[in-house]
């Protein structure tokens, strides 16, 4: 693992990053928010309930969480790194967007929302690994509701396909890291590269679950 580079991690295309402008669903939302945020800090399935509990409240918006949760991970010119609350924010609001999808005006669920989706897992997952938190990593990597993982996102994305496949190898899933990527031919070079990678490591006898 340690030749591997994972390019771009953490450095994702910055209209991605940066707040999207959507109106709360009331003025309670950013103390809501606020507070949801802190209990993350110990509990990231009870700050996923309380955003759950928000939502159907209509004291929160998603793109108002998911505002949030991506600002922490915006730290560009600034010495704070994101912390382990702040990945499990993150997490707290993937889940929530899983479990409350059906539910959210079908006018929000656009291309961009699920972009922002999944580089939301993307950095929350790339900021857990520099911490030296793989199994945190594992967590989130491909966290929230299945729909953001397409072909399109993937190829506009490589860098956390590529990535996504080496958190799952390296937490011994290796079958599902290299499973992931059969059926989709038209892989970018960094994504064949850590296909190639866990190919030669799996011979080894490495990234399966004993």
């Amino acid at each position: 693992m340690s030749g591997t580079n994972i390019r771009g991690m953490g450095i994702l295309p910055m209209f991605l990053l940066l707040p999207f402008l959507a109106l709360p669903g009331c003025d309670s939302e950013p103390a809501t928010l606020a507070g949801i945020q802190t209990t993350a800090a110990t509990s990231r399935t009870q700050a996923a309930t309380a955003l759950r509990n928000a939502f159907y409240a209509k004291t929160i918006t998603a793109n108002g969480a998911i505002n949030l949760a991506h600002a922490r991970f915006d730290t560009a010119g600034t010495s704070a790194p994101p912390t382990a609350a702040d990945i499990n924010f993150a997490g707290a609001v993937l889940d929530f967007i899983a479990q409350c999808e059906p539910d959210i005006d079908k006018k929000v669920l656009n291309e961009f929302f699920w972009m922002r989706i999944g580089t939301l897992a993307a950095n929350a997952a790339a900021a857990a690994e520099k911490s030296g938190d793989t199994p945190l990593a594992r967590s989130v990597v491909l966290a929230g509701p299945a729909r953001w993982q397409t072909d399109i996102y993937w190829r506009q994305c490589p860098s956390h396909d590529a990535f996504a496949s080496i958190i799952l190898f390296k937490s011994d899933e290796g079958a599902l890291a290299l499973q992931r990527l059969q059926d989709r031919p038209d892989l970018a070079d960094e994504v064949v590269q850590a296909k190639t990678m866990i190919e030669q490591e799996m011979r080894r006898g490495k990234g399966k679950k004993n």
